[in-house]
C-alpha cells in the first residue's frame, strides 16, 4: 500500500520547494539557458563582429579542438594535477585539522596561520614560488641533493614546472580544506572518543575506527570541492607558462627579482 501524505508533509514539502524556487530560477538564468547556448554556438563559424558570416559547421569546431597538441597537452596537465593534488591535499588537511583540533596553547595562532595562504592572491604565491625554487636557491639545492633533481629554475623546466604547480597549489589550498575537517571533527560528540579510550582503544583505532567513518560526509565534501577547484586552476599555470608552453622559458622573467 501507498503511504498517503499527510496534509503537514505537503506543508513542509512546498515550503522547501518555495525557498529553492529563487535558487532555481536564478540557476537557470544565469547558468544553464547560458550553457545550452554556447553548446548550441559552438557548432557554428561564429563571430559577433561580423555576425553576417556566421555559418553552421556541424563537428569541425570539436574536431580542430581535439586535434590541437596544446589542448591535449593542457588536459593530460589538468588531469595530472587533479590525480597528484587532490589525494595530498585531502590528506594533508586532514592532519592539521587533527593537530588543530588539540586543546593547546596558541591553538588560534595557528589555526589562522595555516589558513592565511588561502587568501592570499595566486599570482603572489606563484611569484614566491618561482623565486624560492629559481636557480641555485636553497630549496632547489635541498631537493638536488637529497632527490638527485636538477639545479636549475623549476618554472623553466620542463621536467619539474608542473611539480612546481602542484606544490605551490597545495600549500595555498590546504588551509581551507583544514578549516572544512575542523567544522566535521567539532560535530563528533566528544563522548565517544572518552568511551573508546575507556574501553582502552589507541588513539589510531580511535581514529580510524569512529573519526574517519564519522568523517566520511566531510571528506566527500573536501574531495568534491577539491576535484573541481583543480580543473579549474589558471593563475599558477599562466604565471609558470607565461606566454608559451608549461616548463617553457616563457614565463622566466617573473623570477628575476
Amino acid at each position: 500500500m501507498k503511504k498517503k501524505i499527510g496534509r503537514n508533509d505537503k506543508k513542509r514539502w512546498l515550503t522547501a520547494y518555495l525557498f529553492i524556487l529563487p535558487a532555481a530560477i536564478f540557476w537557470t538564468y544565469w547558468f544553464f539557458i547560458p550553457a545550452c547556448e554556447s553548446f548550441g554556438l559552438s557548432f557554428f563559424e561564429y563571430n559577433y563582429v561580423m555576425p553576417l558570416n556566421n555559418h553552421f559547421v556541424g563537428l569541425n569546431n570539436y574536431i580542430k579542438l581535439f586535434s590541437d597538441n596544446n589542448f591535449l597537452r593542457a588536459i593530460q596537465h589538468s588531469l595530472t594535477i587533479v590525480a597528484v593534488a587532490v589525494p595530498i591535499q585531502t590528506i594533508i588537511s586532514l592532519l592539521m585539522a587533527l593537530i588543530i583540533n588539540k586543546n593547546f596553547k596558541g591553538r588560534g595562532f595557528f589555526r589562522t596561520l595555516f589558513y592565511s595562504p588561502y587568501v592570499i592572491s595566486s599570482l603572489a604565491v606563484a611569484t614566491v614560488f618561482m623565486y624560492l625554487f629559481a636557480q641555485n636557491q636553497p630549496l632547489t639545492n635541498l631537493f638536488s641533493k637529497l632527490f638527485g633533481m636538477e639545479n636549475s629554475a623549476w618554472a623553466v623546466n620542463v621536467r619539474y614546472a608542473l611539480i612546481l604547480v602542484i606544490l605551490m597549489y597545495v600549500w595555498q589550498q590546504v588551509g581551507f580544506y583544514m578549516v572544512m575537517y575542523l567544522s566535521g571533527l567539532q560535530t563528533i560528540p566528544g563522548e565517544i572518543n572518552e568511551s573508546a579510550k575507556i574501553d582502552g582503544a589507541s588513539g589510531f583505532q580511535i581514529f580510524w575506527y569512529i573519526t574517519r567513518p564519522l568523517l566520511k560526509p566531510t571528506t566527500f565534501l573536501v574531495i568534491t570541492y577539491g576535484v573541481i577547484s583543480a580543473f579549474q586552476i589558471f593563475d599558477q599555470i599562466s604565471a609558470v607558462a607565461g606566454t608559451g608552453v608549461l616548463g617553457t622559458p616563457g614565463g622566466g622573467h617573473l623570477i628575476q627579482l
